[in-house]
């Protein structure tokens, strides 16, 4: 790290958004000339990108944040990347979990998707990879709404590469309902440049805190802009209505980026805006933070009651993350140094959660051609390895100790006792055993049922079951995701540690 100069530390953040910005406009030529090098120079693109944010990670645990100014203008007059350390956890679970789903796409979009259209799911994935890294370390709102359209849109086509008539649908109404949250985030944006002269996230802080009790009602009405435009975009209950359609209609790649990543970064560019630029004494003036906290427990029983009722094991996960959401949502809500702790650890620790369930239906489906959650009796002889690292995952999103969602969720209640609203624990409790209803059924069905399958097989009729019948690329990211799991469950003070510091800066 020492042989690194500080010169080119900085300038990393820069690289991690423009090499596989450039790789996606690439990718289309391969696409034409040599469509099977387009998964391999992802995967290497990815792997380069997950380098590199390792290494600013290093720089950045030390304490000291990276600021660039792109082209040499600084701020407020041009862009700048800044690199502190919530976004430094970020582009390092981005990039991390990426390059697993991307191994894991190797063998699935072969068998998911129509071959001519590979190339330009690659072409999306890697401009949502850019667009995701790039909204996440960027300080200035206009170059802020530019990186929302470049992920909304590219994750809008990697629902739509399955060319079914159900993820095309998917598609348009996630497209539209975007279309709508980003026409509210842009008058947000429009109103908070009319009030203080600035779209540094920096500047305009600064700006507010003099000049904020002269537009009590103009700040209000912006705030409320921003809840209900990141709102739609992180499906926030009731404007979650595009999301179970979109994450299970796509393919198992798309489910995975969609549900662990996209939607979450977001809710960092929110609380970017709710707590820096406008600060935690306008939070809870307005009392925003009342309303997002109705949402976020509406959101954490509603999605669980709805995820109940489904049948279709992919739209069940997707209504799954509804009420995950809505955990996410309660932190940033309760204001409070171990809520919004809890809110921030949730938002990585969902991200290995719901990677590892979304694969994992992926890799039953390859091997079984099974999607429903009544057809799981005798899974746990057919594939353990799978079935162990669902059941890894599924007792994670219950919150059972030892497993990474225990730790956020007993962060939240903490929380919740800080914020003095501790009938919060209550709906806490009761959303993780709603959360038991409907994971734990499949569980005991895949280890306590068993039924005699004869001798069919999705991939080969002639062929018995055969323990894990997948391919490495596509178990190897599944157990990696399962052990991040166990890992932040037990050793959550590595990732503590960046978080703890990005709240002393929030608060």
């Amino acid at each position: 790290m020492d042989i690194i100069t500080l010169d080119t530390i900085k300038v990393l953040p820069f690289y991690c958004v423009i090499i596989p910005l450039i790789a996606s406009f690439c990718m289309p030529v391969f696409a034409r000339w040599k469509k099977e090098y387009c998964a391999p120079l992802t995967t290497a693109v990815t792997a380069v990108v997950f380098i590199i944010t390792i290494i600013i990670g290093n720089h950045v645990i030390k304490g000291r944040a990276i600021s660039y100014a792109v082209s040499g203008w600084r701020p407020p007059w041009g862009i700048e990347i800044l690199v502190d350390p919530l976004s430094t956890v970020m582009i390092m679970a981005i990039s991390g979990i990426s390059l697993a789903i991307m191994i894991f796409s190797f063998v699935t979009i072969k068998y998911e998707l129509e071959r001519i259209v590979t190339g330009w799911y690659y072409t999306a994935f890697l401009l949502c990879l850019s667009g995701m890294i790039g909204l996440v370390v960027s300080n200035d709102l206009f170059n802020m709404y530019v990186l929302i359209e470049i992920t909304g849109i590219s994750a809008c086509a990697l629902v739509a590469a399955k060319g079914t008539r159900l993820s095309t649908e998917a598609a348009l109404k996630y497209l539209l309902l975007a279309t709508i949250g980003s026409g509210f985030i842009l008058f947000g944006i429009g109103f908070i440049y009319m009030i203080t002269g600035h779209l540094n996230i920096t500047f305009i802080s600064i700006e507010l805190a003099q000049i904020r009790d002269q537009y009590p009602i103009l700040i209000w009405t912006t705030l409320s802009f921003f809840v209900v435009g990141f709102g739609v975009k992180a499906a926030l209950f009731p404007l979650h209505l595009w999301l179970p359609d979109a994450h299970s209609s796509a393919p198992s790649p798309s489910s995975a980026i969609l549900s662990s990543l996209v939607v979450k970064v977001y809710i960092i560019a929110f609380v970017k805006i709710l707590l820096i630029a406008f600060g935690l004494d306008i939070f809870h003036e307005t009392f925003i933070r009342h309303l997002i906290i109705v949402l976020a427990v509406m959101a954490m029983l509603a999605g669980s009651f709805f995820a109940f009722v489904q049948i279709e094991l992919k739209r069940r996960l997707a209504y799954s993350t509804v009420a995950q959401i809505g955990y996410v949502f309660l932190g940033i809500g309760l204001g409070t140094p171990w809520g919004l702790a809890a809110g921030m650890l949730h938002i990585v620790v969902h991200a290995f959660m719901k990677t590892c369930l979304f694969l994992c239906a992926g890799a039953i489906a390859y091997q079984t051609g099974r999607k429903q959650v009544n057809e799981f009796a005798d899974m746990g002889y057919l594939m353990p390895i799978t079935m162990g690292a669902f059941t890894v995952a599924a007792f994670s999103m219950v919150g059972i100790p030892l497993f990474g969602g225990f730790i956020s969720k007993y962060g939240l209640a903490l929380g919740s006792l800080e914020a003095d609203l501790p009938l919060l624990i209550l709906v806490i409790v009761l959303s993780g055993l709603l959360n038991a209803t409907y994971y734990f059924p499949i569980i005991g069905q895949a280890y306590f049922s068993r039924e005699d399958h004869g001798e069919s097989n999705h991939n080969n009729n002639n062929k018995k079951f055969i323990i894990d019948q997948i391919p490495l690329s596509m178990l190897a990211p599944i157990v990696v995701m399962a052990l991040g799991i166990i890992y932040l469950g037990i050793f959550p003070g590595t990732v503590l540690t960046f978080i703890n510091k990005t709240v002393e800066i929030l608060l």
